[in-house]
Parts: structure tokens; sequence; C-alpha cells
């Protein structure tokens, strides 16, 4: 690809590991890298990228996503996602290793990175750390290390098999990064709907306890003090949860986890017309779970917002809520949707902090780079004020469950600089 020169004119920077955090600057994109910081930069043989309260921080980076290709592209393929991402502002995506076939050897990480070079968003293979995610045998995460996945982890696949989690974790130990794990109890999870509370017992339906995520967590914690091996949480969702990590970065252990974009904004009161693109796993919990999982992130107890992109047609959610599938599509709607429901609890700066530099920490993804003059990097251009409707958005993702229907937006990425490459995001 031929790599353009651009100059952006009066950009605010947001990044807090760059020398230049909240200045307002000119910057000069040359050969994949930041050639210049400074006032009143010229370039004639630049294109010009100016407008108005434009915001550039590194390139956003989602941390869960499932682009369902290979195996199930009726609900989104690598390049609709991609599209999808990209329109979100993201740079890179995280693939989950759940797949038909499952992302559990050489050549499915290979399939990824591969369609990966010629994508406006960089696909990131996160490989499952058991042959099939059935939980019985470890696959060859070294090779797949080596042949580019960035983590591993079980998918939305629960592990039950104690023994088979030890040895992952005693495995992990060689390889960088923590183990990430969703953890929660098949058997107390089963026939659950929701969140269980007096929401569930209003509206008839089978709930899922928070006791279904602590007690598994629990176990991963006691196995990873034994073992001595990092572990992360994916999408924490109760304060119980949320008081299990405290108690063990307490203690000295390497516990970490994140937490997933809509248990931070709705809570199962969002449930009360049975929509079932709110249908999620884990689910949307109580008000006190949400204000838990939001000072969590402030203190640094949990680090990282996924936007848990799971893609579902028409069928697997247009149906009694009961029988829908669990999961939501969010890409295209994920940093708008923070900002306009958690600018004030979060703040731009901490949502920025977390879709950029702590998803990239997760993941060890280019966590060293920061806007600096010579630095090779991705990055996003965007304006947290812009209002929108998602009705006037034409979609890129295959998904039918966004749970957006007449949703007016406050903050809307621009463009993204990816691989040299600009990017415009328009309708």
């Amino acid at each position: 690809m031929n790599q353009a020169t651009y100059l952006l004119k009066n950009v605010r920077i947001l990044d807090p590991a760059s020398a230049h955090h909240q200045e307002v600057l000119d910057v000069l994109l040359k050969e994949g890298k930041i050639a210049a910081l400074g006032s009143n930069l010229q370039d004639p043989a630049a294109e010009l990228i100016e407008g108005e309260n434009l915001h550039l921080s590194p390139g956003w980076v989602e941390l869960r996503a499932n682009f369902n290709d290979p195996g199930n592209e009726d609900r989104e393929t690598l390049q609709s996602g991609a599209a999808a991402a990209q329109w979100g502002g993201f740079t890179a995506v995280a693939l989950s290793p759940q797949t038909d076939p499952v992302v559990d050897t050489k050549s499915a990480v290979e399939y990824l990175r591969s369609h990966s070079r010629n994508s406006p968003v960089e696909f990131l293979p996160i490989a499952a750390f058991s042959k099939g995610l059935k939980g019985e045998e470890l696959s060859e995460m070294y090779d797949m290390r080596e042949a580019g996945a960035l983590a591993f982890s079980h998918g939305t696949k629960a592990v039950s098999n104690a023994a088979l989690m030890r040895l992952a974790l005693l495995y992990h130990r060689e390889l960088p990064g923590a183990l990430q794990v969703l953890s929660f109890d098949t058997a107390i999870t089963a026939g659950g709907q929701m969140h269980e509370g007096s929401k569930s017992t209003w509206l008839g339906l089978k709930g899922i306890p928070e006791l279904a995520e602590s007690l598994s967590m629990a176990r991963d914690i006691s196995l990873a003090e034994y073992t001595g091996s990092a572990i992360h949480f994916q999408g924490v969702s109760s304060k119980i949860g949320v008081d299990l990590i405290r108690q063990a970065q307490a203690k000295g252990l390497k516990v970490s986890g994140d937490v997933n974009l809509f248990n931070l904004v709705w809570t199962d009161e969002a449930l009360e017309q049975y929509d079932s693109n709110l249908k999620l796993y884990p689910p949307l919990r109580s008000e006190e779970d949400r204000q838990a999982l939001i000072a969590a992130l402030k203190d640094g107890i949990l680090k990282g917002i996924a936007s848990d992109h799971r893609p579902r047609t028409i069928e697997e959610k247009r149906c009694e809520f009961d029988l829908a599938q669990f999961g939501a599509a969010s890409l295209e709607g994920s940093f708008a949707l923070l900002n306009t429901e958690l600018g004030s609890e979060l703040g731009l700066e901490k949502i920025i902090q977390c879709l950029s530099r702590e998803n990239r920490e997760i993941i060890n993804y280019q966590s060293e780079r920061s806007i600096a003059e010579g630095s090779e990097m991705d990055l996003t251009l965007f304006d947290p004020e812009m209002q929108w409707n998602w009705k006037d958005h034409r979609k890129r993702s295959k998904a039918a469950n966004y749970p957006f229907v007449d949703y007016t937006f406050k903050g809307k990425a621009l463009a993204t600089y990816q691989k040299g490459q600009w990017h415009t995001i328009s309708e």
C-alpha cells in the first residue's frame, strides 16, 4: 500500500502516556509514523485534516468480539465485522476463538492473521486453551502463540474441569500476559434468563444469581494462587465479583478483570419490555452492581471495557425471550454509548484510556507505544460532542441484534489511521 502524508490541524491529544496529553497541536503523519507534533506545522505534500473540536487518541482496541467467521457467516463475516469496528472508531479487534471450527490450531490463527493484512482493522486472534472448547484437553498454546495468537481464553464456555483449568494456568506461566476466562457455574446458571432479583420475579423469568459468577471465580482465583499464574476475568458483572478481585489483588495475586459495555450502562430494569436484544451473558444486573463496576474502573480494580460484540440473526433474537440467544451487537455504538451515558460518571479521559491503553495492556498489543514524534502507531480521531441518531445510521454489521432503535448519541469517531492509511468515517 502507498502511505500518504496527512496533516491534522489543532487536535487535542488524549493519551495519558504521552508527554503531549491534553495539548492542542498539529500532527504530521508520514510513512505510518507520527513525523512531527507542534504548532503551525506545514507540509505542502500533505492531505489537510481539519475541523472543530477534534480529539486524537491511540487507536481504540476492542477487547472481545465474535465475527463468527468461519462457520456462521450469516451472523457476521470478517469483512462486515471489520467495517462495523472501523466505523465505531476501532483500529484493532481481539477476536473470540468461538468459531466453527474453533480457533484451537496454528492454521486457524494464521487464517485470521492473513485476512488482517488488507483490512482497515487489525484482527488480533484470541485462541482457545482447550481443544474444541470442550474443557477436556489442552490445545497447542505455544504453537498458536508463535503463529500470532495474542492471548488465550475459553470464549463463553465454562471450564467446569478444575484439573484442566489448573493445567492451563500452569502452562500459561511460560507465556506473556494472563489467561483469560469467563467464570460461571453451569449448574447454577442452567435455564437462567436474566439477573436473579425482584425484576426477574416480576417478569416471571428464571434468574441467574451472582453466585454463578462468584462461586466459579473463587475457584479460579484459588487455582491461580496455587499455580502462581496470572488470570484475567472477562466481563465481571457483580459487586461480589469485584470484591473477590480486590481481595486477591490485596494479597499480591496476579488477578485482574474487565467489564462489558452494557453492564456499565444498563441494569435488569431495562428488560421491562422483554427486549431480547438485551438478553446478555453475563446478564444486566442491579444498580448496586453497576455502581460497583464503575467504582472498580475508577480505582483500578478493573481495567478495560469490552463491547463484547456478539452478532445474532433475526431468527435468533426475534422470538420468545426464553428462546432467544444471549448477546448483543455493539461495535458501531460502543464509544458513543459510553460517552453519552457515562461521560459524567467516568469522564471522557477514563473512557478513552480504557478503550485504548488499558485494552491494549490486557491483550499485550502495542501497549508500550504512545503519541510522540517518531512513534509508529494507529490512531483514532473523534469529536466527543457531536450528536447523531441511530435511526439515521447505515449499519455496517450484518447483526440483527443492536439494542438501539431511536437513540441519540453524543460523541462520534471521525477517522482512523491504521497501517499508514487514513480512513474517514462517514454515513
